[in-house]
């Protein structure tokens, strides 16, 4: 099927692999970002689009100079024929020029003596000069690349900003905000998160016994939007720091430290030697 071509459903969105001349070319459209599984398929069939127009496939010729990883001879489309002992027999040449055409020629070393590695390779010039075109693809890609680019429908909901998904876990139906305590006789808190720019989180909890469960979750909430529109605006520190306490200000991907430098061990006195 044209249209599913390179995409394929996975978890709880959809998959755009595709692979060019030995490049990885990934996205995933997930549901809750982009507002249901129909507006996630046609964000998806558009980038995938966009990808068939913006690598497409090598030339033949570019992709017969390389050379494969169970080529023994070093030459590409050139292999050679040894006996028992491991002499050369035939210097082989085999290219495949285009749909349904290979060309082959043998040189016998007994033949041609040490000439037949030298007439290989030329045969095999011979050969890449008729070669012509691009590389072999799927059906279906052909007919993307051949095809009028085809805009997205304008009912179609916008992508929305991953800070703004309800995750499953969450409880709250506010995103960023949720409910934490340590056991079951801790009354917990409210806490609210928010991931900023360059691995940095922004976090504020407000207790349930200091503040009561709605009026906790109310300040939650409110501290919820304060943090957005610092990361929106991308303040200075200084605006981070004008949050009211307590902010925890932590590295998501933490850097290793370096073990600080050992002291140098004291000398070890020696005993004086005595001479007799």
């Amino acid at each position: 099927m044209r249209s599913m071509y390179g995409i394929t459903r996975g978890g709880r969105g959809w998959k755009v692999e595709l692979k060019r001349n030995g490049l990885a070319l990934f996205k995933r459209f997930t549901f809750k970002m982009h507002q249901g599984e129909a507006a996630a398929l046609l964000r998806a069939q558009a980038w995938r689009d966009q990808m068939v127009r913006q690598h497409p496939p090598v030339a033949r010729r570019q992709r017969a100079d390389i050379l494969r990883r169970n080529n023994t001879t070093g030459i590409p489309g050139v292999s050679c024929r040894t006996d028992a002992e491991g002499a050369p027999r035939y210097w082989i040449v085999q290219t495949y020029i285009g749909p349904g055409t290979m060309l082959r020629k043998c040189f016998s070393v007994g033949r041609y003596g040490a000439q037949a590695r030298q007439l290989a390779i030329a045969e095999r010039q011979e050969h890449l000069r008729q070669m012509a075109g691009l590389a072999r693809v799927h059906p279906h890609e052909l007919l993307l690349r051949a095809a009028p680019p085809r805009p997205l429908a304008s009912d179609c909901p916008a992508p929305v900003a991953a800070r703004e998904v309800v995750r499953s876990t969450n409880k709250s139906g506010i995103p960023g905000v949720f409910y934490r305590r340590a056991d079951a006789a801790d009354p917990g808190r409210w806490v609210a998160s928010t991931r900023a720019k360059k691995g940095l989180s922004l976090q504020q909890s407000f207790s349930v016994m200091k503040h009561g469960e709605a009026q906790a979750k109310a300040m939650a909430v409110a501290a919820r939007q304060a943090q957005l529109r610092c990361c929106t605006t991308a303040p200075a520190p200084s605006s981070l720091d004008a949050l009211e306490p307590p902010v925890k200000l932590h590295a998501l991907l933490a850097v290793p430290h370096a073990p600080p430098p050992r002291k140098p061990l004291p000398p070890v006195p020696r005993p004086h030697l005595l001479r007799a």
